[in-house]
């Protein structure tokens, strides 16, 4: 993603309108412009920051305008989902401890198998 890209007035406009959620006919009466107008403007900031869809637009819009290091924040979740399956892992007794209980229910059920048999 390009964070140094520079959009113009009218381009900066239509980026505004689709983080506040807004889609293409609806940016176009609140502009007062046409649909197609909309869609070159979109293109052209596609082109520009270099990635094609909304959701890359929006994430883009927020790490220019409140100064975002993108890879710093996913460096960050990337850490907190490791951490979140460690501490998984240790709360839930590991492979060691689960293998012995269900060895230990293995062995209930047989015994309860032949006492039913005897």
């Amino acid at each position: 993603m390009k964070t140094d890209a520079i959009l113009s007035k009218a381009e900066a406009r239509i980026a505004r309108c689709y983080v506040d959620g807004m889609i293409g006919k609806e940016i176009a009466e609140a502009c007062h412009i046409s649909y197609n107008t909309v869609i070159r403007h979109t293109q052209n900031i596609y082109e520009k920051i270099g990635r094609r869809s909304i959701h890359s637009l929006v994430a883009w819009w927020f790490c220019t305008n409140f100064d975002i290091d993108l890879a710093e924040v996913m460096r960050r979740l990337g850490a907190l989902c490791l951490l979140s399956l460690f501490c998984a892992y240790t709360i839930g007794g590991g492979d060691y401890e689960r293998m012995a209980r269900r060895t230990a229910r293995r062995g209930r059920r047989n015994e309860v198998e032949l006492l039913i048999e005897g």
